[in-house]
């Protein structure tokens, strides 16, 4: 996958002033450590623009998509597709591939990320938005974050 180089860091918080902070309580023995939403987030972008160059199926999707939103989620990417009149595979074959130019996530509330990706195919430039949430994972159980809205403008 070619990735241009791009921030990959949530967008800056405001610093609490000296007094208002407290030390972060200390994980329990018993609970796992919630994960940050960067690599997941990373993960997920990196499979959508896998499914745009055709190097993966859509239904890929469907272990990082919330199952009531998956049907959703793969109609935008693939109506993508068809909006450039091109179909996966042309795209490698062409050498057209769509990149990642940039990047930028932020966690506006704990345990729900928001990211912004702005994707290029030679001289065609858009933008995806994606919403993913950290919920517990379908067979395991622990939380991990599901995409639960992509929106490609």
């Amino acid at each position: 996958m070619d990735f241009l180089p791009g921030d990959w860091v949530a967008f800056p918080t405001r610093a609490a002033p000296a007094s208002a902070r407290q030390a972060p309580a200390p994980p329990s023995a018993g609970t796992p450590a919630l994960s940050p939403p960067h690599p997941s987030a990373q993960r997920f972008v990196g499979m959508c623009v896998e499914i745009l160059n055709g190097y993966r199926p859509a239904s890929h999707l469907r272990q990082v998509t919330h199952p009531k939103h998956c049907t959703a989620i793969t109609d935008q990417l693939i109506r993508r597709t068809v909006r450039v009149r091109m179909t996966p595979s042309h795209a490698a074959r062409q050498g057209h591939l769509v990149r990642v130019r940039r990047m930028l996530v932020t966690e506006p509330l704990p345990g729900i990320a928001e990211l912004v990706a702005i994707l290029e195919q030679g001289s065609a430039t858009w933008a995806m938005a994606v919403r993913l949430e950290r919920m517990p994972h379908r067979t395991t159980g622990h939380p991990t974050w599901l995409c639960t809205l992509v929106q490609v403008v």
